[in-house]
Order: structure tokens, then C-alpha cells, then sequence
């Protein structure tokens, strides 16, 4: 039986073949309206002054809290993680839900520059110290069917505008089942030995501080598992950014 699954020279010529006919940076990359000027990176207006920026983070995970709230969330409070701070652009929800899962799913690879410029903002904003980039990494097998790991794309872009080096410090080497429906707990245990280090690195993260770059910031469970691995190689500190956040539960 032939198999159906399109190949990443597919997906790429399909993508050309889209940005000839379909110029890219013409719409809104959230409501698809047409873009007529005075937009900021890509993105209308009107949905500029209604995207669900998180205004009020948890210290410890990034994740939107109440208005009336204030330290670390319920979720953090309950959990210990590795990772030593973790921010995020927008609540995982509405337009921005639907954006992101273009970008992952449907080749719109280049999303890639306009969401790594709101992750650089949220970065320049919080000013904190970091050495050496790196991203989750995506099990192989999963990487070819995709053609593509959305969070090494938006870590190289970080890469160029930061001009610090962005290297593939991290392996999947489990695929693991699909973590969508399950708890932090789950997650945590589905995780453990997934990932390894990348030795090829060894001397380039001693002492140092690592930003971890991801497009969604689920329960936490996979970035502290890869911060365990980047600290028991040797790294200092890991700052873990991503594009949007899972809205956090109250109670």
C-alpha cells in the first residue's frame, strides 16, 4: 500500500508554491483579515488590543493569574520544578490557539518570524541573563513526518536577534503516548527518560545559563524534565520562554 503521508519536499514546495500565489505577510496572522498598514508584526490592530497577553504572570511559571493574585500559582505551589523561571506571550486560547496550531500542524512555517518576535519582546521586557539557546526537541521519527521542529525554528530566530548561539543540546529518544489528556503527575512519569543530553555540547554549557525556547507551556512536566537533564550536565541556570501558556486552573 502506497503511503499517503505527504514528504517534507512536498510540504516545502507546497509552502513556495503558496507565498508566490498567496503573498504571506498580507494578512492578519490571526484573523486573516487583509493588513493595510500600521499593523506591528503581522498582526492588525484591532486584534492587537484583544489577543489574551498575560498581564499578570505566576513567578514561577508565567502562566495568567487573576488580577487579585499575586506569587506563584496553584499548580507551582504544589510542584517542584527545574527549571528556575519560565515566561510566556499570551494565554494558549481563541486566536492564538488557532494560530499556533497552523503553525504546527498545517506547514505555515513562517509564523515562525512574527511569534519569535513576541517571545523577543517578552524576553527584552524581563532582561534575564542567558548564554546559550536551545528548544524541545521533537523525536525523530515524528520531526520527519512534520518536516519541521516549530520550536527550533522559533529558537533560531531568537538565535539571530540575540546573536547568542542556538544549539540542539537535547535528544528525544522516547516518543512516549500522547500527553494531552493526561495530569501534571501523568506527565511527569510519561516524560522521565524521554530525553537526553546532546554530548557533543558537553563543554559549551558548563556553569552556564541556558534559555529553553517552546511554543506552548502546558503543566511544566516536559520543561523541568529537560531542565533536570541541562542541569545535570552542568548548566547553571534554565530560563524556559514559549509563545503561549495553558490558562492555569483557580482551585
Amino acid at each position: 500500500m502506497k503511503d499517503k503521508r505527504k514528504t517534507p519536499n512536498l510540504e516545502k514546495f507546497k509552502t513556495k508554491i503558496l507565498d508566490v500565489f498567496f503573498p504571506r505577510h498580507n494578512k492578519c496572522i490571526f484573523c486573516d483579515e487583509e493588513l493595510g498598514g500600521g499593523e506591528i508584526n503581522d498582526c492588525c490592530l484591532p486584534c492587537l488590543r484583544t489577543l489574551p497577553f498575560i498581564k499578570n504572570p505566576c513567578s514561577r511559571c508565567g502562566g495568567s493569574m487573576r488580577e487579585d493574585e499575586t506569587g506563584v500559582c496553584l499548580n507551582c505551589s504544589r510542584h517542584n520544578f527545574y527549571f528556575d523561571l519560565a515566561k510566556s506571550v499570551f494565554d494558549y486560547d481563541g486566536a492564538v490557539r488557532l494560530a499556533i496550531q497552523n503553525y504546527k500542524y498545517n506547514a505555515m512555517k513562517f509564523l515562525s518570524e512574527p511569534f519569535s518576535n513576541f517571545i523577543w519582546q517578552v524576553l527584552k521586557d524581563w532582561n534575564v541573563p542567558y548564554d546559550v539557546i536551545t528548544f524541545v526537541p521533537m523525536h525523530p521519527k515524528k520531526q520527519k513526518i512534520r518536516g519541521y521542529n516549530q520550536a527550533e525554528l522559533l529558537a533560531l530566530d531568537i538565535g539571530n536577534k540575540s546573536n547568542k548561539p542556538c544549539l540542539p543540546l537535547l535528544e528525544k529518544v522516547e516518543e512516549g503516548t500522547t500527553q494531552t489528556a493526561l495530569s501534571f503527575e501523568e506527565r511527569r512519569q510519561n516524560v522521565q527518560g524521554s530525553f537526553r543530553f546532546n554530548n557533543a555540547y558537553k563543554n559549551q554549557i558548563k556553569s552556564k545559563s541556558i534559555l529553553l525556547i517552546d511554543d506552548v507551556f502546558t503543566t511544566g512536566a516536559t520543561s523541568s524534565e529537560l531542565s533536570k537533564v541541562l542541569k545535570e550536565h552542568g548548566a547553571k541556570q534554565v530560563f524556559v520562554f514559549t509563545l503561549a501558556h495553558t490558562k492555569l486552573k483557580s482551585h
